[in-house]
């Protein structure tokens, strides 16, 4: 298993300190979607420290995490817990077989990267969907008076903070209309629509 480094260590505590609780109110309604949806196996692609993922199996269903960062896996790992597991892999080249899950999760994953590679991320949470299944998406939509939006707020100050290529992605996501241009663009018409964090994310079931 892959040792971290400092850096790693100080990374994964930020996630683990800032992050998860900020959305742990999305990370709820993935769980309660799921349910509706009667998914059972279930792939976060992105999945950080796996707290989606725990939340999941908690609630009875088989859930996979895959990270491109080997630290946050052996962070998510050091966890454990039953019906789970965690992969290091990569969102443009998924380690999986066509129709492996009978559903995948894109949650704020698609904001911090170029136009190119969200189409590649796209193409292979859908691949590895069951026929039946569901593609769960989650990111940011620009809500009504943002200047006065304190969660809106919050997410920007975030943002911002992050690197520079991190920081180009969220303004060029924003740009192009947030998770509702982004369905556009790429024709994909949900089955059901909803928002977080007082309309600050959106969440599509596609």
């Amino acid at each position: 298993m892959a040792r971290m480094s400092s850096y790693d260590a100080v990374a994964v505590g930020l996630y683990r300190a800032l992050i998860d609780p900020l959305v742990w109110p999305l990370r709820q309604t993935i769980v309660r979607l799921c349910r509706e949806l009667d998914a059972r196996e279930i792939l976060d692609i992105a999945s950080a420290t796996g707290a989606q993922c725990r939340l999941l199996a908690r609630a009875g269903m088989t859930a996979t995490g895959v990270d491109l960062s080997e630290a946050m896996i052996v962070a998510a790992r050091r966890h454990g817990g039953r019906n789970v597991r965690y992969l290091h892999g990569s969102a443009f080249h998924l380690p999986f077989a066509k129709g492996s899950f009978d559903a995948s999760l894109l949650l704020l994953a698609l904001h911090e990267h170029s136009e190119g590679e969200r189409r590649l991320m796209l193409a292979e949470a859908l691949r590895v969907v069951r026929p039946e299944g569901r593609l769960l998406i989650a990111d940011y939509t620009v809500p009504y008076h943002p200047c006065f939006h304190i969660p809106w707020q919050t997410i920007r100050l975030i943002e911002g903070l992050a690197g520079a290529q991190h920081r180009a992605g969220f303004r060029d996501f924003v740009a192009r209309g947030g998770l509702a241009g982004l369905l556009t663009r790429h024709e994909l018409a949900p089955a059901h629509e909803s928002h977080s964090h007082s309309g600050a994310i959106g969440i599509a079931v596609i």
